[in-house]
């Protein structure tokens, strides 16, 4: 299956507007999101993973047979900088 990392990105003004129809993966940090899509296209290396709960950090887009997107959302429910507002969740 033709898969390939498009864009990572914190902000939606970089996000892909071609207008493929897009399927989100999203749970809680370090289930396992970046490996079921891995998975689900045959390469091992696609999308990153780690076994340190927080990693993803941004929404990774991953164009899958020039058909749709599959976007690796950031995993909730770990907060290693609990202290620090992430980059565009500040309070205005």
């Amino acid at each position: 299956m033709k898969a390939e990392f498009v864009v990572s990105s914190a902000s939606p003004q970089m996000f892909p507007s071609d207008g493929l129809p897009e399927i989100a993966f999203l749970g809680r940090s370090n289930v396992g999101k970046s490996s079921l899509m891995n998975a689900l296209v045959g390469h091992k290396g696609l999308a990153f993973t780690s076994s340190t709960p927080g990693r993803t950090q941004t929404i990774n887009f991953f164009r899958i047979e020039e058909a749709f997107y599959f976007v690796d959302l950031p995993g909730y429910g770990y907060c290693p900088r609990a202290a620090r507002p992430a980059v565009g969740m500040e309070k205005a």
